[in-house]
């Protein structure tokens, strides 16, 4: 039985036969033809795999090079974005007396009204129940549960919110109170009280749990009750609960 190694013995063997037989240009010519027909191929594949190997080396570094970059991108945008949220609140709200914490918004009880959040901080950061929570842009509401890594907040959309309030321009006091149906509404005012549309209503000293001047939203629409005797108006909150992603727990302040 022929082996592998008798067969390419043979092969080699059959090679030298064939470039010994003939006169020196003969031997040339059939040297050039086996390196241009086999051996340049052959030699060009493996240069081409070579290079090809490169290639794809290359190739998955740029992807990770990328990948980081990508990352890294996103952090400072996110970072960006947190310090972006910080100053508008700073301008919105004098928060120079208070002592709080920031802490990003990472899921909801109930997307109908938005009634609660969840928050990423509990126990582990001092959280505790009816601390108010705020936003850049105004009032979100009270902490209602603290566990250990992160805490419910019970925001204006939910129906048993109230809030003492009072009209930042007229000083005329009143009640917010949430409807089932979602709409907010500034209750228990007397009729003729100065109430006009576009007045921002805020927090009142008369609220056991927030600070006062807390803005909450603007007067939209004043409408008078059945009973006649009071008036009230739809309030629309400055905070949008729907895309709100970081929040501002008050865990001390000024009374």
């Amino acid at each position: 039985m022929f082996t592998r190694r008798n067969i390419v013995f043979g092969i080699l063997f059959v090679f030298s036969i064939f470039f010994i037989i003939g006169n020196n240009e003969e031997r040339i010519k059939k040297a050039q033809f086996v390196g241009n027909t086999i051996l340049l191929p052959f030699s060009s594949s493996i240069t081409y795999i070579k290079n090809l190997s490169n290639v794809y080396q290359r190739n998955n570094y740029l992807q990770r090079e990328l990948f980081l970059a990508q990352n890294e991108l996103r952090m400072f945008k996110e970072e960006l974005q947190e310090q972006q949220r910080f100053e508008e609140l700073v301008q919105n709200i004098d928060i120079s007396s208070y002592e709080f914490l920031i802490a990003d918004v990472v899921g909801t009880g109930s997307f109908l009204n938005y009634e609660t959040l969840i928050v990423d901080a509990g126990k582990n950061r001092n959280i505790q129940t009816n601390q108010p929570v705020i936003s850049e842009k105004g009032l979100v509401g009270k902490v209602i549960a603290v566990y250990p890594n992160y805490s419910v907040v019970q925001t204006f959309g939910n129906k048993y919110f109230r809030l003492g309030a009072i009209d930042s321009r007229s000083r005329i006091h009143g009640i917010v109170e949430t409807e089932l149906n979602g709409k907010i509404y500034f209750e228990k005012i007397k009729v003729g009280s100065d109430l006009k549309t576009g007045d921002v209503i805020v927090s009142s000293k008369l609220s056991s749990i927030y600070p006062p001047e807390l803005p909450f939203g603007k007067i939209i629409e004043i409408e008078q009750s059945s009973e006649g005797f009071f008036t009230r108006a739809e309030i629309e909150p400055f905070v949008n609960l729907a895309n709100i992603e970081t929040v501002a727990i008050i865990q001390k302040y000024e009374q």
